[in-house]
């Protein structure tokens, strides 16, 4: 499907609400439905008539750790937005779903409006106040985190990944989407991840300025390798997964410091 074509069709306004000073506004055609926050970018668009299809690339690029990781996992996802991630997730057999968001009117708008699955836990707090507090223990965490366009300033902290890493499992892997402004703040990032995580790859786009960065406690396989192993559920869920693991780079373990 070609989402952004599908954008220029004729929309109509579902719902509209002032924010924290922002305005979010709901938007439908025929076929999608998507939001729009504070007069950025469209966000979590979603095919009305499947809604468990993720349709942008970076958010699938966020899902590539099923090609590697098996069921049964406890996975955490920071950030709910449109609840794109937890809708594919949910039609997984034996995979226990946690989403925090910081905006109660945006968990109202994905119940109402985006399907947020009943069987997902979401609690309404800021990403890193939870995951400084919480006693649960995950196996993989997700982080979608936007403040308007960029990425959370804790994002490029240490105290975030060390924090990440006491509520995670061993064999933990942490997904991130992230918007780094210059060479030198990606740098930094990488350079805060990489004490907690010595495995890093990351997933580049020509399209969008943000990367996906896949890091793990152990030793990242070659994904283009496990294709053939995954289920057609997953497959189905990572669909053009070939031009997905094109964009794949993985970083040495030497590289960073």
């Amino acid at each position: 499907m070609d989402s952004e074509a599908l954008l220029m069709e004729d929309s109509f306004i579902v719902e509209q609400k002032m924010i924290d000073g922002g305005l979010l506004v709901v938007k439908e055609t025929e076929q999608l439905k998507w939001f729009e926050y504070a007069g950025f970018s469209t966000q979590s668009v979603m095919n009305k008539h499947k809604p468990t299809q993720i349709l942008t690339p970076v958010s699938r690029s966020l899902l590539l750790f099923l090609l590697f990781k098996q069921a049964p996992l406890s996975i955490l996802n920071l950030g709910l937005g449109g609840a794109g991630l937890e809708r594919a997730l949910v039609t997984i057999p034996n995979l226990t779903l946690t989403a925090v968001e910081a905006s109660q009117s945006i968990i109202d708008m994905a119940t109402s409006y985006f399907n947020l699955p009943k069987e997902v836990k979401v609690f309404c707090q800021k990403a890193e106040q939870y995951v400084d507090h919480t006693t649960e223990v995950y196996d993989v965490v997700i982080c979608d985190l936007f403040i308007g366009e960029k990425s959370p300033y804790f994002l490029f902290s240490d105290h975030f990944y060390q924090q990440i890493v006491n509520i995670t499992c061993d064999q933990a892997v942490l997904m991130i989407n992230l918007q780094a402004d210059t060479n030198l703040q990606l740098f930094n990032a990488l350079s805060a991840i990489k004490k907690q995580f010595p495995h890093i790859a990351l997933v580049e786009f020509t399209d969008y300025s943000n990367i996906v960065l896949i890091c793990s406690l152990q030793k990242i396989p070659n994904l283009s390798m496990l294709i053939k192993d995954t289920t057609e559920l997953t497959q189905s869920i990572l669909f053009d997964i070939d031009s997905l693991l094109a964009k794949v780079i993985y970083i040495p373990n030497s590289e960073v410091s």
